[in-house]
């Protein structure tokens, strides 16, 4: 008798459902950086972190050769770069669109007391109700 022998090649279409599934997985999972390319050396504290909130504005503050002031709008918008002299008015707009008119400053530790004051006066003025000031916590983070 004659046998012959059939080739056998294994199904790849399961495999390729499974990487797929990963992938998407992997992008859905993934967390971003929310600096937004701005290398901001946050001080320490001892305290917890406050409570998240969802609706919220991150003003974020850098020391370069000149103060940087990014917008990071929580509302689902992307970051906008804005200048000390337009701060407020950029502030007045996206407060008013959320429900808690709260502001998170990310202020780098290099930069003078000063420059975070008028840019929280700036904030209370644009009719934030709560300013929060963001550190790099020391309690295991």
């Amino acid at each position: 008798m004659n046998y012959q022998r059939k080739q056998l090649s294994p199904d790849l279409t399961p495999l390729i459902d499974v990487v797929f599934l990963l992938l998407i997985f992997f992008m859905v999972a993934t967390t971003f950086d929310d600096k937004a390319g701005m290398k901001i050396d946050l001080p320490k504290s001892k305290l917890g972190k406050i409570e998240e909130v969802n609706e919220k504005i991150s003003v974020l503050i850098a020391l370069n050769n000149e103060m940087k002031i990014k917008i990071d709008k929580k509302t689902g918008s992307n970051i906008i770069e804005v200048t000390k002299e337009s701060l407020k008015e950029n502030l007045e707009r996206e407060i008013g669109l959320l429900k808690e008119k709260r502001v998170a400053i990310l202020a780098d530790r290099g930069i003078d007391y000063g420059q975070v004051v008028d840019v929280m006066a700036d904030i209370k003025d644009s009719g934030a109700q709560a300013i929060d000031i963001e550190t790099k916590g020391t309690k295991g983070e």
